[in-house]
């Protein structure tokens, strides 16, 4: 690099922050089917324990997906979430 204005520019052409689900797209089918479970249990006495949080927690701890930490993985889930119109 021969200058700042290039170094900004590359930082710009790069992906935006989702990573997760550019290196773990079969990922992506799963958390939507989770995220539409949610949708459905929110008429339920207990609905608020159906969060992104649990989403992660399942797949971090009940999974074994620990590609990424636990806080990473719920803000993928979130983005994914507003992404495909499934916010909880």
């Amino acid at each position: 690099m021969t200058d700042f204005d290039e170094f900004v520019e590359k930082k710009r052409l790069k992906l935006p922050n989702r990573r997760y689900e550019y290196k773990y797209p079969k990922n992506v089918d799963l958390i939507k089917k989770l995220l539409q479970e949610c949708l459905e249990k929110r008429t339920s006495t207990m609905w608020s324990l159906y969060s992104y949080r649990s989403i992660a927690e399942y797949m971090y701890y009940g999974l074994e997906m620990q590609e990424v930490t636990l806080e990473g993985l719920r803000k993928a889930v979130s983005r994914i979430a507003k992404e495909n119109n499934l916010e909880l």
